[in-house]
């Protein structure tokens, strides 16, 4: 039966008795991040990490791997200092802290439940500093801890990522790595619709498209050739190879999929594909795609789209390009919330530059297609019908079928095309078993995201630039094609870089964060960006939580009651007798006086987007964090503004007074 095409057909080794594969040995190598040690009910684990920060919430696990409760969590690595100097470390912690650094202890102590804060200044040596800081929690009340430090030239600030370097061929730390790659790749090639047995996750359980009239957008040649092997198309696609005959198996079920609804080829119009291609180049598609007329290896590992053209009907690709989860929630494609007039471009520039074409498949049978669309088990995976005498997984053995290297082994097995570094990692996972699968760690389902979804491709983050920021000469050939017009004063800039991702968590209140992330904040914070935010509707949830606790902050951000006269003064301080901030922002409806190329954000936006430490030191130093800025600097080293009549001018202060006036001010 063609049922047993989806099945993983193993060897007689029972899931109880699966081994991991040995680890090879690997040399020690330096790269920027910290070694991250877990522990919680006898058990053990290990990840990569950005800070040393956290937030666990009461009755959380702190790791997928791990029980909810009591843990304990280690960070290992080195921090980096320019110049011998002092620096004075701080923590907030809720829960037990400890931190040594070249074997001195600098910091000890512990909060109940109301975080409590320590703080010491000592010598770092110019170059790397053996750190290590250990955090314990009970588990009764919410964990939490952030590290930060202040010098004489720099307020305080969480430490940032680029300060800290680990070995990432660490042992344990290979070995965590691996299984959580066997985790998210048993989640995402959904091997649990096949083999009942284990309880995925929300966060986990993505959805396949879903067949809504394929006949209406696909061509059925480019349908033959994707379902016999769709890595020749697209090298990372989570699609595998189903039928192992010479082709004619995927023609019949193109041939069935193609009845399914009513072509239309109706062709954009060509003279629109410059414009189309200023727009590629202006939103971003360009970091995450190669142009359609690209050929050969890309260095960034960009998506193909050299095939378009013999894929779509060019009705359908404008209306997937307007609302691509329409068919499929869980596309990593995201949604730019085009006009017509946007999709259309696009459509006419895609279509108008792929060049790929596929030979002719074998003629297909749509009889034997529907027949095949049940047997082969592809409704289970695309339309959520349960498979029938498929293995349970505690009945799975690992030697055949799926994970299988060889043709002859894999038999009638699905080819994943899996690598061996794959095939490890799936056996390294089932070796611990599937109860990971029943929870997710927000932190990490956050980091998970930003890989999945390309987010570095648009933004740079931890002092990595983005890929993005690697094509200005691809970008000026697209922008330069397009017919000249002359730009209205206080127009986007094409070449302005998009905020980096490093600090997100710290910045932004989660619930705008969210909104903004699913593509729900309609105007642009920022408005002389020429790219458009676009939405991640099936993440943002879990991006904007994952964010907010791996910076060791609450989720939920408690109101400010603003102090009625200190926010007195700091409508002053915002005004021409003070800072004169409204000469470049706007506050709600009160236009920002004497633009400088481009307004910055709304002021009146800060109460729903800021979170306040943040804030307080993008004031006190707005260069320390983004040295391209703008923005620029009233606070001296030592503290101080300009203006000593207000609050004897003490930056912290009148920073604060500031604050307390934006929190009265309503969009």
């Amino acid at each position: 039966m063609r049922l047993l095409s989806l099945l993983c057909l193993f060897s007689t080794v029972t899931f109880g008795a699966v081994v991991a594969p040995a680890l090879p040995d690997a040399p020690a190598q330096k790269e920027q991040g910290l070694t991250l040690h877990l522990s919680a009910g006898r058990r053990t684990d290990t990840r990569a990490a950005r800070l040393v920060a956290l937030y666990v919430p009461a009755g959380q696990a702190v790791s997928p791997f791990l029980p909810a409760g009591a843990f304990a969590a280690k960070w290992e690595g080195e921090i980096a200092s320019d110049l011998r100097a002092e620096y004075t470390f701080a923590a907030d912690v809720r829960g037990a802290f400890k931190l040594t650094i070249n074997g001195t202890l600098v910091l000890e102590g512990a909060g109940d439940s109301t975080a409590q804060t320590m703080n010491k200044t000592v010598q770092l040596n110019k170059g790397a500093n053996l750190l290590v800081a250990e955090f314990e929690s009970d588990g009764k009340e919410d964990a939490s801890l952030q590290l930060t430090w202040w010098a004489k030239d720099f307020p305080a600030e969480p430490v940032p990522p680029a300060a800290f370097q680990h070995d990432v061929n660490d042992r344990a730390l290979r070995d965590g790595r691996r299984v959580r790659e066997g985790r998210t790749i048993f989640a995402q090639m959904r091997c649990a619709v096949c083999h009942a047995g284990a309880e995925v996750a929300p966060e986990l359980a993505q959805t396949a498209p879903l067949f809504n009239e394929p006949g209406a957008k696909f061509r059925e040649n480019f349908l033959a050739h994707w379902i016999n092997d769709p890595r020749s198309i697209r090298p990372h696609a989570l699609m595998p190879r189903v039928f192992s005959d010479d082709g004619q198996s995927a023609a019949d079920l193109a041939a069935y999929l193609v009845s399914l609804g009513k072509k239309d080829d109706t062709a954009p119009a060509p003279e629109n594909a410059p414009l189309g291609g200023a727009l590629f180049a202006n939103f971003g598609c360009i970091a995450c795609h190669t142009t359609p007329d690209f050929e050969g290896e890309d260095e960034h590992g960009r998506v193909p789209l050299g095939h378009v053209k013999a894929k779509w009907q060019p009705r359908a690709l404008r209306e997937f390009l307007k609302d691509p989860a329409k068919d499929f929630p869980h596309t990593r494609m995201p949604n730019f919330r085009l006009t017509d007039e946007e999709a259309e471009r696009l459509t006419s520039y895609l279509i108008e530059n792929a060049k790929r074409e596929f030979p002719a498949a074998p003629k297909g049978d749509a009889t034997k297609g529907a027949a095949l669309l049940v047997s082969a088990g592809c409704i289970s995976c695309h339309a959520g019908a349960p498979m029938v005498g498929t293995p349970k997984l505690a009945d799975l053995t690992w030697e055949k079928g799926c994970v299988a290297a060889e043709a002859r082994a894999r038999g009638k097995a699905p080819d994943f095309a899996f690598t061996p570094e794959q095939r490890d990692a799936l056996l390294a996972f089932a070796a611990g078993g599937f109860d990971s699968l029943k929870q997710d760690a927000p932190i990490e389902f956050a980091e998970r995201a930003i890989a999945d979804l390309r987010c570095t491709a648009c933004h740079a983050r931890d002092g990595q630039q983005s890929v993005w920021s690697q094509l200005e000469g691809d970008m000026i050939v697209l922008q330069s094609g397009a017919p000249n017009s002359d730009a209205p004063e206080g127009a986007p800039v094409a070449s302005t870089a998009l905020p980096a991702l490093t600090w997100l968590g710290e910045k932004l209140q989660p619930a705008w964060m969210e909104q903004f992330i699913a593509g729900h904040v309609a105007d642009k914070p920022r408005p002389w960006i020429i790219g458009r935010m676009p939405g991640f509707a099936s993440w943002a949830h879990g991006i904007a939580e994952g964010l907010a606790l791996e910076h060791g902050l609450p989720v939920k951000v408690e109101p400010v009651k603003p102090d009625a006269e200190r926010a007195k003064i700091g409508e002053r301080l915002l005004g021409e007798n003070g800072f004169n901030c409204l000469q470049c922002h706007a506050l709600g409806e009160r236009n920002a006086t004497a633009v400088f190329e481009a307004p910055g954000p709304n002021l009146a936006r800060t109460r729903e987007r800021l979170r306040e430490g943040y804030y307080t030191r993008w004031l006190l130093h707005p260069l320390r964090i983004d040295p391209e800025t703008k923005m620029p600097r009233f606070a001296t080293d030592d503290g101080k503004t300009p203006l000593t009549d207000v609050l004897g001018g003490d930056a912290r202060a009148q920073v604060d007074a500031m604050w307390q006036f934006l929190q009265t001010v309503k969009r």
